[in-house]
């Protein structure tokens, strides 16, 4: 059950990250096109450079979407089995982590 959540977490969050980019490319692509009126040629070839830069980086951003989620996915289930199968040891993990940043905590006041 656990898993399941953690896996539309991390689902929801490669989405909003993916929508917060596209609504950069949104906006970065409407102010090239508010430029286009009056541009002259080192202001277009700029232009055109930047819009050749916006679709490629779209295009990867796409193309890589499927990958980190299925990244994001095989962490998540790799951690929930391990916990699954020593809960012990992930408690006494936990402690230890727990204890180290308490202690950097302390030291930096």
């Amino acid at each position: 059950m656990a898993s399941r959540a953690n896996r539309n977490n991390v689902d929801d969050q490669v989405d909003d990250i993916n929508n917060d980019v596209s609504q950069l490319a949104d906006t970065l692509e409407d102010v090239l096109k508010s430029f286009g009126s009056d541009a002259k040629d080192e202001v277009d070839a700029a232009r055109k450079k930047a819009e050749a830069l916006l679709k490629e980086t779209r295009a990867r951003i796409n193309g890589n979407q499927g990958r980190v989620k299925q990244a994001a996915r095989d962490a998540v289930g790799c951690a929930d089995s391990y916990v699954r199968d020593k809960p012990w040891q992930s408690v006494g993990i936990g402690a230890a982590v727990g204890i180290f940043l308490g202690a950097l905590l302390v030291s930096r006041r």
